[in-house]
């Protein structure tokens, strides 16, 4: 209850009505978030309208089709979900002391990263903690934000967001390889600048001072260093395709030595330049600040850190467990006022 002189004729503030106005917004549908909250979608609808009536304002705009959200409601559903992560933070904090993990754990990462570093020790998680349930989303390019908002992000880039904390996994190790068939009757190459005679596989263009459709890599042996641009006759967003190019003739790709391990003794494949590599990729587990006493959040990022090393430049357990994965080879918000949000259900 709002505080005052008044307190009497003050209005009472319900936690359940934000919490049904921010399943709403969340979901886009009514019915949706009716099920998420485990409420008749009535319910629901009668506490949007309860709220609305209290504050004096349209916050969603109804109609036949489609959802809208008002420059009110964006106003008031941010400072609403600042107000339920408090709850949620206050709760967790007294729970946490004391609970099991449990409930669902969104996870969010590229298709790569899902493949190698998240897919094959999954099972081994949910079998320790069998109250957990994982919704994984797999997302593309820079990994993009998902809606509903993720707990944890896999990803290969610590967040510039300040309310995201980042816990390094480990290093991921690139050489480069290609098949005996697209090398026959081309020059091998001595030095990393010789990689830009050749047709290159890379999972992505551009960066800083590069030409439109130029990628990059940087390569080290040693203590040296060396940038080398070029022109990639292929690009793909899946690292695991770049290595199938690669083993049927079309080019050069980086790919994890332990990967290509197998091709490479059975004459499949060759590792080019074997006194370089790629510089490391260093891998991340992103999780927002207001969910570190999390029991669920806490449990997968332990679990994570215990089977990778903790950063450090080797595989640990998931190097086993990703040869033992199915025959795969890898290397390596609300919407803004007046855009529609759904149709009406």
């Amino acid at each position: 209850m709002l505080s005052g002189n008044n307190e009497r004729d003050a209005p009472m503030i319900d936690l359940n009505e934000m919490q049904c106005f921010a399943h709403i917004c969340e979901a886009r549908s009514f019915t949706v978030a009716a099920q998420r909250l485990g409420l008749p979608k009535s319910s629901v609808s009668r506490a949007l309208t309860r709220l609305e009536d209290r504050l004096g304002v349209r916050l969603i705009e109804r109609t036949t089709r489609s959802l809208m959200l008002t420059e009110a409601g964006e106003l008031y559903l941010e400072r609403c979900r600042r107000m339920l992560e408090e709850a949620e933070q206050a709760d967790l904090a007294i729970g946490a002391m004391h609970a099991q993990p449990r409930g669902l754990l969104r996870l969010a990462t590229s298709v790569p990263f899902a493949r190698f570093a998240v897919g094959p020790v999954l099972g081994e998680f949910l079998s320790a903690y069998p109250e957990v349930r994982v919704d994984l989303q797999l997302v593309g390019g820079e990994n993009r934000a998902t809606d509903p908002a993720p707990d944890i992000v896999i990803g290969p880039h610590p967040s510039p967001d300040s309310t995201l904390r980042a816990t390094p996994l480990f290093k991921i190790r690139l050489a480069t390889y290609a098949s005996p068939g697209y090398l026959a009757g081309r020059r091998m190459p001595k030095q990393p600048a010789d990689l830009r005679e050749h047709h290159c596989i890379t999972a992505h263009c551009g960066g800083p001072g590069l030409p439109a459709g130029f990628a990059s890599w940087r390569m080290r042996r040693g203590a040296t260093r060396q940038e080398v641009s070029f022109e990639p006759r292929v690009t793909v967003a899946d690292p695991s395709i770049g290595y199938q190019v690669a083993l049927s003739g079309g080019g050069i790709a980086a790919i994890k030595p332990e990967a290509a391990r197998s091709d490479v003794e059975a004459g499949r494949l060759i590792r080019l330049l074997p006194d370089w590599e790629l510089e490391p990729l260093q891998l991340y587990a992103l999780h927002p600040s207001r969910l570190s006493a999390s029991p669920k959040v806490n449990a997968f990022l332990t679990f994570l850190r215990e089977r990778y090393g903790d950063g450090r430049d080797d595989w640990g357990l998931a190097r086993a467990s990703a040869r033992r994965a199915a025959g795969e080879r890898l290397p390596g918000a609300a919407p803004a006022p007046g855009r529609p949000m759904e149709q009406v259900d």
